[in-house]
């Protein structure tokens, strides 16, 4: 908004200067004297005995600034004007004159940078983009001391694409002492953009230093930790937030949903660790390999069984040696079965990508809970201020079903030897934290009734709910 309020702001001083030319009649003969003054000027300088003289560029560029001050005739006065000057300089300095002092004086002094300036924003009114931020570039290159032309210079710039150009313009200003918070936001986008998210939490830090009552600057420094993945910045410059104003709701909440998705982070990173261990465990091909050994033992002792009845009973010699082949077949294939898994087994144990994994959880979980109980606790102050707060009950909501999900998931994964002695128990507890989650859905469906996702979750848990009775 403040970055709109000040492209206006130029718009209306180049309207003003365009609408005095127009309507005046007076101005305008005016104007044409100013411009008769150029050309004679400039005849001037093409002399050859007058154009090696600094007083004779003086005159030019002086009948320039004229033109462009009180004129819009020559929208390109200022740099014309600019120069000349510096062709006089050049001369001046090359004679060993006296009138270098007061030829830069005129150079770098207020009147051109004003003029720049005015023009700038002329080019600004007319759309040309590029020009206006070029004259306003130079006008703060003048007078590196004025904001108003670094602001401007920034904002052009910016707004053309040219980031590079914005990013000198808009430390320009600040480092003159310039306060508008929209300059701040503007230089951390572009260093965002960058990547460079410690320069644009360094600048976001100055200006709400300079700006002390301006939210958006404290809010903007924590969506850039987010966006660059500092959760732990963040955390620590909302917590700092919520010290001085414990009973803000919006800041509480936020800080609760970092701490909440920090969380979620490390349960991300468990379950990976977990599923890894899983893929390379031997455990189930183990058991697999004992079951199939079973197997075999029974075809071996039916082999010996078969051919000790093939001597005792000559008579059904060929129907015993027809199932001896059978047997002897299926035999083979779970052999070769065995050596199989026995081979995936030493594969799996050879690999070493997981090694060192399992250590890791104890850690990882406490971690989690850790950030899941702060997250909690927070949440608890927001509804203690609001019991009607929407995005927390939400988020409430969602903590109490996801951990309820990840103890269904222990149930999931036993067999049935280890469900028969322990499943009931967890299982139990997994319908108590759904249980749980049910009143805070219910409320967001209370606050809105036509939220499309809670309606959806609230069928999910009343269908989980319902087989919890079973």
């Amino acid at each position: 908004m403040k970055k709109i309020i000040v492209a206006g702001f130029i718009s209306v001083i180049a309207l003003t200067a365009k609408g005095q030319a127009a309507a005046d009649p007076l101005k305008e003969i005016e104007c044409k004297s100013y411009a008769d003054e150029v050309k004679k000027a400039i005849k001037s300088t093409e002399n050859p005995k007058q154009n090696v003289k600094s007083a004779t560029w003086v005159k030019l560029a002086e009948a320039y600034v004229t033109i462009g001050s009180r004129c819009t005739d020559d929208s390109t006065a200022s740099q014309k004007a600019y120069d000349a000057y510096s062709k006089a300089l050049e001369i001046e300095k090359a004679a060993g004159g006296k009138k270098v002092k007061s030829i830069e004086e005129a150079l770098n002094g207020a009147t051109m940078s004003q003029l720049f300036l005015s023009q700038g924003a002329n080019f600004y009114n007319s759309k040309n983009m590029s020009m206006a931020a070029k004259y306003f570039a130079m006008s703060s290159k003048i007078n590196p001391k004025d904001t108003t032309a670094a602001l401007y210079a920034g904002i052009v710039n910016q707004a053309i694409g040219n980031s590079a150009d914005a990013k000198v313009n808009f430390n320009a200003y600040i480092d003159n002492g310039g306060k508008d918070p929209a300059v701040y936001y503007s230089l951390a986008q572009i260093l965002k953009v960058e990547k460079k998210w410690d320069d644009a939490v360094s600048v976001l830090r100055k200006g709400a230093a300079k700006n002390p009552a301006d939210k958006d600057l404290q809010n903007e420094i924590i969506n850039t930790y987010i966006v660059s993945n500092n959760i732990d910045g963040a955390i620590a410059d909302l917590s700092k937030m919520v010290d001085k104003d414990p009973n803000n709701i919006l800041n509480l909440s936020n800080l609760g949903l970092l701490y909440d998705s920090k969380s979620q982070d490390f349960g991300s990173e468990i379950n990976k660790i977990k599923d890894a261990i899983e893929k390379h465990s031997t455990t189930d091909l183990e058991k697999k390999l004992e079951g199939e050994k079973d197997k075999l033992t029974v075809y071996e002792g039916e082999i010996s069984n078969l051919t000790a009845k093939l001597k005792k009973e000559p008579k059904t010699a060929a129907a015993t040696k027809k199932r001896i082949a059978e047997v002897t077949t299926q035999k083979v294939s779970i052999e070769e079965g065995i050596a199989k898994i026995q081979k995936e087994i030493e594969s799996k144990k050879a690999d070493q990508s997981t090694a060192g994994l399992d250590a890791k959880l104890p850690e990882l979980i406490q971690n989690q809970k850790a950030n899941q109980e702060k997250a909690l606790a927070i949440y608890q102050r927001v509804l203690a201020l609001d019991a009607n707060h929407y995005e927390t009950n939400y988020n409430m909501a969602v903590m109490y079903f996801n951990q309820a999900v990840e103890t269904k998931k222990v149930v999931d994964a036993m067999d049935m030897k280890t469900f028969q002695k322990d499943g009931k128990a967890i299982e139990q507890k997994a319908c108590e934290q759904f249980s749980i989650a049910k009143p805070y859905f219910d409320k967001c469906q209370s606050l809105k009734s036509d939220d499309d996702m809670v309606i959806e979750n609230l069928k999910n848990l009343n269908r989980i709910l319902e087989q919890c009775k079973n």
